[in-house]
């Protein structure tokens, strides 16, 4: 990873403010990453007073990732681009509720997370919304075919929970053992995510 300095022209070819240029590279596929920022390591953040660091610079730019998550799991999970209206307060409308669902799941999904050394994995957001649909669609049914249907999707969810744990704990691995092949030790990765208080 490399940065630099520079300074955009105006109109008219003379220099306006600094900028800095961040270049990022893959260890393991050889991606370059080119990210251009309005702030340099060094200068005072003019929101908190900090000062910029290149730590929190690559934070913000490879934080787009749970962005893009954000609206990959609001179009296939929660139905943000299935919208038939014409006028901009009905497709207004829509995203609300759109993101309200997605709101919702997401605070569901952090009240049921435990977060602990158990047998299963975090769940996600569409894990979430189908115990919701079960839920929903079982309304009308007696209490005993309502159980049914809720314990079988949550079987359902608990394998899957238990699948994905072991399938992230298998792409860990290979992960470091790639790593270590490159001569990397992955106790000596610098984070880029905050540090806690103190």
């Amino acid at each position: 990873m490399k940065w630099a300095v520079f300074w955009r022209k105006d109109e008219d070819g003379l220099p306006t403010r600094r900028h800095c240029l961040i270049v990022a590279r893959n260890v393991l596929t050889g991606e370059v990453k080119y990210f251009l920022a309005n702030r340099v390591p060094g200068e005072p953040n003019p929101v908190t007073g900090a000062c910029v660091t290149l730590r929190w610079l690559l934070r913000v730019a490879f934080g787009r990732c749970s962005i893009e998550s954000c609206f990959r799991e609001g179009k296939e999970e929660l139905g943000m681009d299935h919208y038939e209206v014409r006028g901009w307060r009905c497709l207004h409308r829509h995203f609300y509720l759109t993101q309200l669902s997605h709101l919702f799941c997401a605070r569901m999904r952090l009240a049921c997370d435990t977060n602990s050394d158990d047998k299963l994995d975090r769940i996600t957001v569409e894990q979430v919304r189908s115990v919701v649909n079960i839920w929903l669609d079982t309304v009308d049914l007696p209490p005993s075919a309502r159980r049914t249907r809720i314990e079988d999707e949550l079987r359902k969810q608990q394998w899957y929970q238990r699948r994905n744990k072991q399938a992230r704990k298998s792409h860990t691995k290979t992960k470091i053992g790639q790593l270590a092949a490159l001569g990397i030790d992955v106790d000596k990765i610098k984070s880029c995510l905050p540090r806690p208080p103190t």
